[in-house]
């Protein structure tokens, strides 16, 4: 048994190398990319002349867009347990804090884990909502890249390479819609009937995703779109910042071309692919690459950065030492923490 949990533990650590080298990787490859034919000095210009007010309106806009994303990740656990708003706002800002400086979004499990200590929310009900959470942002922003582009009806070169990232990304989150609309059903809970352990575990999983059947699903659909509008201003203000002013087609383009470039492995605060998916968006707009370049290392410094020490400030307030076990405060429903 030692063994075979000794092999597990090593296959484990050598997955997560391959994790970060993999996203070290990508981000030196979207950088090059990002900063071809772009002079340093051009970015380094344009950053040391950014406007502040525009930058300090972006973090203010933000704030508010975590506020709202608390809200609804409230309103999808609403169905299995009632979490408090200040425990969820904690919790998000670790996840969202450890995802800026983390490989492969692994903060959400730190979210999960977070939410077990601290309240005794099932770790199964905590991952099936943040999936949730993800599946609702992920066709957003394909709205956005997608409305943005019909409004803006422009023919450049940068059109193709935009239009083959929204129909790779409808394809990807509209076939995690449908796999997650059948996984909301009873196959799973037939599947693992013989395995008492393995079956709670996956009816609560069963029980988080079944919000997806009901009408309550058109309320995050409409809370979703709200959330996007504080995002897109977030966005606005970073590339005004750099003297860009966007139209509203722009903006869309902006908002889903840099939302989706989150989703390539990279390394901490989305180097590299943030810069790329900056540059597309504004020289699709018509504008410097360069400047694309600077608002990007603007959000990076300017919103990641400070979430990323909000999450382990967070984190080291709750524990004591940052990832040492935190004493739960109570239970769910009164259902059990998940071992």
């Amino acid at each position: 048994m030692s063994g075979a949990l000794g092999k597990a533990g090593r296959s484990a650590g050598n997955l997560r190398k391959i994790q970060i080298l993999g996203g070290l990787a990508c981000t030196f490859v979207f950088l090059a990319l990002a900063f071809y034919h772009v002079p340093v000095a051009a970015v380094r210009a344009t950053l040391a002349g950014a406007q502040p007010v525009w930058i300090g309106g972006a973090i203010l806009v933000y704030a508010l867009d975590l506020s709202l994303r608390t809200w609804r990740w409230q309103i999808i656990l609403r169905a299995s347990d009632r979490v408090p708003y200040r425990t969820l706002l904690r919790a998000l800002l670790v996840g969202y804090g450890l995802n800026a400086i983390m490989p492969a979004r692994l903060g959400e499990l730190f979210r999960a884990e977070f939410c077990n200590r601290d309240f005794g929310l099932p770790r199964p009900s905590a991952l099936t909502s943040i999936v949730i959470e993800r599946l609702f942002d992920g066709l957003a922003v394909v709205l956005c890249l997608g409305a943005g582009l019909f409004l803006a009806a422009a023919t450049t070169p940068l059109s193709r390479p935009l239009l083959g990232v929204l129909v790779t990304a409808a394809l990807l989150f509209g076939g995690a819609l449908l796999v997650l609309l059948a996984l909301s059903g009873k196959v799973l809970s037939r599947f693992f009937a013989r395995f008492p352990r393995l079956a709670a575990k996956v009816a609560l999983v069963e029980s988080g995703l079944r919000i997806l059947r009901t009408r309550r699903a058109i309320g995050l659909a409409v809370v979703t779109a709200i959330i996007y509008v504080p995002d897109t201003l977030a966005s606005w203000f970073l590339v005004k910042a750099v003297g860009v002013g966007l139209g509203a087609a722009d903006s869309l383009v902006l908002v889903g071309t840099a939302s989706l470039s989150t989703l390539i492995p990279s390394g901490p605060a989305f180097l590299g692919t943030l810069q790329f998916g900056y540059a597309l968006a504004l020289g699709f707009a018509g504008a410097p690459r360069e400047l694309g370049i600077a608002a990007a290392t603007l959000a990076q410094l300017a919103v990641l950065l400070p979430l990323a020490l909000a999450g382990a400030g967070v984190l080291a307030h709750a524990s004591g030492r940052i990832l040492l076990p935190m004493p739960a405060k109570g239970k769910c429903g009164g259902t059990p923490a998940a071992p």
